[in-house]
C-alpha cells in the first residue's frame, strides 16, 4: 500500500512539474573536461539530496535546495499552495530510491540527466546552477 501511494506521488508530482518545465536559453560555451567531471559529480549529489530528503519527508529542503527558486515558484503557483507540503504530500516515500540511468550531459550553466525511480519511471532533469549549487530546474517523465 505505501509503495502504491509513493507511485501514485511521485506520477502526481511529475505531472505538475512537467507543466512547470522552463524555457531554454541561448547555448553556453562548453567546459573543460575537468569541470564537466567535477558537474557531473555534483550533479549525482543533487539527485543524492533529492533521495534522502524524499525518504525523510522534507519538501521543504526538496523546495530551497534541491529545486531552482523557479521551479519552487511554480510548483506553488500551480497547485495553488506552498510548495513544500505539495512536495511532501507526492514525494515522500521512507524507501525512495532514484538512479541516474544515463550519462549526465553539462553545458556551461545547464545540465541533463535521465534518472530511473525504484518503480522503473524515467524522468529526464533539467537542472541549472544556482547559488553556485547545482539544482534541479524541471523534471519531465520519459516513460519506461
Amino acid at each position: 500500500m505505501q509503495a502504491l501511494k509513493a507511485a501514485a506521488g511521485a506520477a502526481a508530482l511529475a505531472a505538475l512539474l512537467a507543466a512547470c518545465g522552463g524555457s531554454e536559453s541561448p547555448q553556453e560555451p562548453v567546459p573543460t573536461q575537468d569541470a564537466v567531471q567535477t558537474s557531473e559529480r555534483d550533479i549525482l549529489n543533487t539527485v543524492d539530496r533529492l533521495q534522502e530528503a524524499g525518504r525523510r519527508g522534507d519538501g521543504a529542503a526538496i523546495c530551497r535546495e534541491v529545486f531552482t527558486a523557479r521551479l519552487a515558484r511554480s510548483i506553488a503557483r500551480a497547485a495553488g499552495r506552498p510548495c513544500a507540503p505539495t512536495v511532501r504530500q507526492t514525494l515522500f516515500s521512507p524507501d525512495t530510491s532514484i538512479a541516474v540511468q544515463r550519462d549526465v550531459r553539462v553545458t556551461g550553466q545547464r545540465a541533463t540527466a535521465v534518472i530511473r525511480e525504484q518503480n522503473g519511471d524515467v524522468s529526464t532533469l533539467a537542472l541549472r546552477r544556482e547559488g553556485g549549487r547545482w539544482r534541479i530546474d524541471s523534471i519531465t517523465p520519459t516513460g519506461g
